[in-house]
């Protein structure tokens, strides 16, 4: 299962906005946008207004397949909305990809044992 962000636009692009035009997300619009996401195999755990951005809405789900954020995409863009969507990745889970990316490229792919010293 993977986690992914989809950050969506309601207002057309390049629509000035007027007073209070901007917060434009009724809840029908979310509502109908999570229902397409699970239709396509997105589950949205979280809808969160961003204010003081490009963006209106941000999804916080999961996927089983990561062609479902393709499909999240395709689905908003259908709907005539600006979107992105992006795997996301616990923090912790990512450093320790870093690291051991890190270590692959230094020790030419054998892995360090923890605690194991440089013989330099």
């Amino acid at each position: 299962m993977m986690q992914f962000i989809t950050l969506v636009q309601i207002r057309p692009e390049g629509a000035s906005p007027g007073p209070g035009s901007r917060a434009a997300a009724r809840a029908p619009q979310w509502q109908h946008l999570q229902h397409q996401f699970q239709l396509v195999g997105g589950r949205v755990n979280q809808i969160w207004n961003i204010l003081g951005n490009d963006y209106d809405l941000m999804f916080v789900g999961e996927a089983d397949d990561p062609k479902t954020l393709h499909r999240i995409d395709a689905i908003c863009k259908a709907d005539g909305y600006m979107s992105k969507t992006h795997p996301a990745i616990e923090a912790a889970e990512y450093a320790q990809l870093v690291q051991d990316t890190a270590d692959v490229l230094k020790y030419g792919g054998a892995r360090r044992v923890p605690g194991e010293r440089d013989e330099a």
